[in-house]
């Protein structure tokens, strides 16, 4: 984890210093800061240990958090990392949260591992309760670049497998599409998928009497592919952030709540 308690005060890793006692903001435990040159600054309790918030974590997590907050920080807001909304279900905290000008809260989720659809709309909904902005933003996996090849100044995959969250994600952004995040290079991307069709091919066959059967031939959309195209790549620091609100929508699976939803921007 990224933040800590030092003497009643919340720390984050990347300025606190070794010397002084930290804990857990979670379970009050002690905690050990960790900080070298190939490991990302972070806090790990001392074994052994129950608290959720212990959870194993990649470092691609934490140094997306990292860049996400450091990026907010040069353009003058507040910005907290891991930050506690006690409304939220399971694991309280936002992986960033910002404060705009005028006091609008915006929760950022960077989402590596797949998150469950309940959860996720959970989730969501508790932060459209608490009038929080929020931004979902996955993890793009090394098999895009595999899959697609460049296309119009981005990228393309034609035959694309989304993970039902980020159905839910695209969803949620509607014509906005999703932005997504590229961990090897640390850059961000504005995805958008669409419709897949497949071509079904011809066959033909006999029936007992002789009569020549045809079947296939034609397109159809595909229910487990779509069509991915990434526009990018940018850098954090090149992004800025628009509030928007929409109302609650449902369809087969999928729900979202009335929220105000928080999209990148171009600088």
């Amino acid at each position: 984890m990224l933040v800590a308690d030092c003497e009643g005060k919340r720390i984050d890793a990347f300025t606190a210093q070794k010397g002084p006692t930290y804990s857990c903001p979670e379970c009050r435990g002690e905690v050990v800061l960790k900080k070298g040159r190939k490991v990302v600054h972070h806090f790990a309790h001392k074994p052994p240990t129950t608290c959720t918030w212990a959870t194993g974590e990649t470092r691609a997590h934490m140094e997306a958090k990292a860049i996400v907050a450091d990026a907010l920080k040069t353009r003058g807001l507040r910005v907290e990392l891991e930050y506690v909304v006690n409304t939220l279900p399971g694991d309280r905290r936002a992986d960033v949260m910002a404060w705009s000008p005028n006091g609008q809260l915006i929760a950022f989720e960077l989402q590596h591992t797949p998150i469950g659809i309940d959860e996720i709309e959970r989730r969501a909904s508790s932060y459209a309760s608490a009038n929080i902005a929020q931004i979902w933003i996955p993890f793009l996996s090394p098999k895009v670049w595999d899959e697609g090849y460049p296309h119009n100044g981005g990228w393309f995959v034609q035959r694309y497998t989304p993970r039902s969250f980020e159905r839910w994600v695209h969803g949620l952004n509607g014509k906005n599409g999703m932005w997504m995040y590229d961990p090897k290079e640390q850059e961000f991307w504005l995805g958008r998928l669409a419709s897949h069709q497949q071509y079904i091919n011809e066959t033909s066959w006999f029936s007992e009497g002789g009569e020549e059967n045809f079947a296939g031939g034609y397109y159809k959309y595909s229910k487990r592919f779509r069509e991915l195209t990434l526009n990018g790549p940018h850098k954090a620091t090149d992004l800025r952030i628009a509030v928007s609100t929409r109302k609650a929508f449902s369809t087969a699976g999928y729900n979202w709540p009335a929220a105000r939803i928080a999209n990148l921007t171009l600088a």
